[in-house]
């Protein structure tokens, strides 16, 4: 039984629509974090956790793989990201 499957954390809303608001393209996904983003020509993966969470082992197995993606906890890490989107 896949005990993560299809949970949403709660400050996902808020993420995806400031992320809207400063012109990222948004794309949910479940099977290899949360969301993909894009501005410009730049694409991230967003793994979206609540301020204390903390990644599953699933999660944790694919970074280990090699898998870059990036955890956003709340608005000002949407802020931080666009900052590294345009440097």
């Amino acid at each position: 039984m896949r005990r993560f499957a299809n949970r949403r954390d709660d400050n996902e809303p808020d993420i995806v629509s400031a992320a809207r608001r400063i012109g990222f393209k948004v794309f949910y996904t479940s099977e290899l974090g949360d969301l993909v983003v894009q501005l410009g020509d730049r694409t991230e993966l967003w793994e979206c956790k609540a301020e204390k969470g903390t990644l599953t082992p699933a999660q944790c197995r694919l970074r280990q793989a090699g898998l870059k993606a990036h955890t956003i906890r709340n608005v000002d890490d949407v802020l931080a990201a666009r900052r590294r989107f345009i440097t």
